[in-house]
């Protein structure tokens, strides 16, 4: 391997075929273009992936939700409704390591593209199919997206105030999945390495999900304990408190009780720790609200970032609850340099997140900024041997 196929990323030379929309399956394609894998994305020729179109952007079909997660793949448009689309779409497939798609079932195989039409001419071929339920199971037919898969995982309830129900941030099943495909995709292409022989992934939202949060389902199964919105934050020793200015800061004290013993001292209230109210620590968990109205007085007192200073000099995890456009001013995530501004010739100056992981030090080298609707269409069918038409 090259020096720069070492700072391009571990996936150099892998060809992935993207037919995928909205966010879990580009989610998926985006971690593997991260990983330095050539991405080609396969779009309807009218509007491309819905997600273009989600909020006006800096150009026609150019979306910030869709430029989120779709930098550093080719656009191709191709009509797999037509014999000349299909046709284009097999052979790129022919040539590809991996076919990652999210349609509902039975959908690529009435097209002829599915698994087993693929793998006719392409046995290496590692194929993921992304759903929001099992294929053969009862809910195989239903729709989903997002908030269906974090409601039947369970992922929902622990976020939702039961007295006041309301559906709040952000996508979370949807980059799960994602998550989860482009690590099967990325074993199934080391067992291919192996044997030589593709194979194919599923990966359902559900099961996604519900992976996510295991420690949920081992404390029922295995304690009987049911979790709700608020029973992590108090096994944890997890806070939200607001400060002077309604300034918010987050404090997590974990397990150790001399953890909470410096939380105690640094705030000021040293008699907490032999208060029979929050001692031991079982206690103390079974009496969290009662606590947390104790200590809302008491940070609201100060500005947040005289107790962020007194917390974390007592060697307290504890930091400001930043809203996203304070995130981008901070000190560390600026020194991360996690995110990157390149110039696109129609859409201007784009702004993007860089890769999480950096390998030898490297955050890898410059990005390609997500592609306009059909940008690679001539560019890519050119190199096996179709003409656009």
């Amino acid at each position: 391997m090259s020096e720069n196929d070492a700072v391009a990323g571990p996936l150099a030379g892998i060809r992935v075929l993207e037919v995928t929309q909205y966010i879990s399956g580009p989610f998926a394609g985006q971690q593997l273009a991260d990983m330095g894998a050539e991405v080609i994305k396969v779009e309807r020729p009218d509007a491309g992936d819905p997600m273009r179109n989600y909020a006006s952007g800096k150009a026609p079909l150019y979306g910030p939700n869709f430029t989120a997660i779709n930098r550093n793949k080719r656009s191709v448009t191709l009509d797999l409704q037509s014999p000349d689309g299909i046709a284009a779409f097999k052979a790129l497939a022919d040539r590809a390591d991996v076919v990652l798609e999210n349609f509902r079932p039975d959908v690529m195989d009435r097209l002829g593209i599915g698994f087993e039409a693929l793998r006719k001419t392409n046995p290496g071929l590692v194929y993921c199919s992304i759903a929001g339920f099992a294929s053969d199971g009862p809910y195989a037919r239903r729709p989903a997206f997002d908030t269906i898969g974090q409601a039947l995982s369970g992922l929902l309830y622990l976020f939702t105030d039961p007295d006041k129900p309301s559906l709040r941030g952000p996508t979370l099943s949807d980059q799960v999945t994602g998550l989860y495909a482009a690590n099967a995709i990325q074993s199934a292409l080391i067992g291919r390495f192996r044997t030589g022989v593709g194979r194919r992934v599923d990966v359902s939202m559900l099961d996604a999900t519900m992976s996510f949060i295991p420690d949920a389902f081992a404390c029922y199964t295995e304690s009987n304990l049911e979790w709700d919105s608020e029973f992590r934050a108090a096994m944890s020793h997890s806070l939200v408190l607001s400060c002077a200015n309604d300034e918010l800061i987050a404090v997590h004290m974990a397990g150790p009780e001399h953890m909470w013993v410096r939380f105690a001292e640094a705030i000021g209230r040293p008699d907490f720790v032999d208060d029979l109210r929050f001692k031991p620590r079982a206690v103390r968990i079974d009496h969290w609200d009662e606590l947390i109205e104790e200590l809302r007085p008491i940070f609201a007192a100060h500005s947040r970032a005289e107790w962020v200073e007194r917390l974390v000099a007592a060697d307290v995890p504890a930091a400001e609850v930043l809203r996203i456009p304070e995130v981008l001013e901070n000190e560390g995530v600026r020194h991360a340099q996690m995110f990157e501004t390149v110039d696109h010739p129609v859409a201007g100056p784009v702004t993007m997140m860089r890769r999480a992981a950096r390998f030898d030090g490297e955050r890898g080298p410059q990005q390609q900024p997500p592609a306009l609707l059909g940008e690679h269409t001539e560019q890519v069918l050119a190199e096996i041997g179709f003409v656009a038409a």
